[in-house]
């Protein structure tokens, strides 16, 4: 069933999302945001670590680059890894640089962990 969300719940709790400061995508100086305005950062924020839940309202498929204030997240880029856990019927498991193009599929998106 593609619309169980119980395993986008269980990668929330692997997080600790309860822990978490949420940062909406429509926050001005949220720290994560994408360099398409048709693709939203939202970020859950914790200490040393942070999820960010990317949503994509564009078009068609896109390809967005993070634009990330590592002050703000307390994340040294030198040492920082972007990993999507495998998430069934959501996403597949991932790993990105800081500085990689993340494709993004029409009206999808990734649930990503940068620590």
């Amino acid at each position: 069933d593609k619309s169980n969300p119980t395993h986008l719940w269980k990668a929330w709790d692997n997080f600790g999302i309860k822990g978490s400061k949420m940062i909406g995508y429509w926050v001005d100086n949220n720290p994560v945001k994408t360099d398409n305005k048709e693709v939203l950062a939202t970020v859950y924020k914790k200490d040393h670590k942070v999820m960010v839940a990317l949503a994509s309202w564009a078009s068609g498929d896109a390809s967005v680059k993070l634009n990330i204030d590592w002050k703000k997240l307390g994340i040294n880029p030198k040492k920082a890894v972007i990993k999507a856990q495998a998430i069934e019927g959501f996403q597949e498991a991932k790993t990105f640089g800081i500085n990689d193009a993340i494709p993004v599929a029409q009206n999808k998106g990734w649930l990503l962990v940068i620590e």
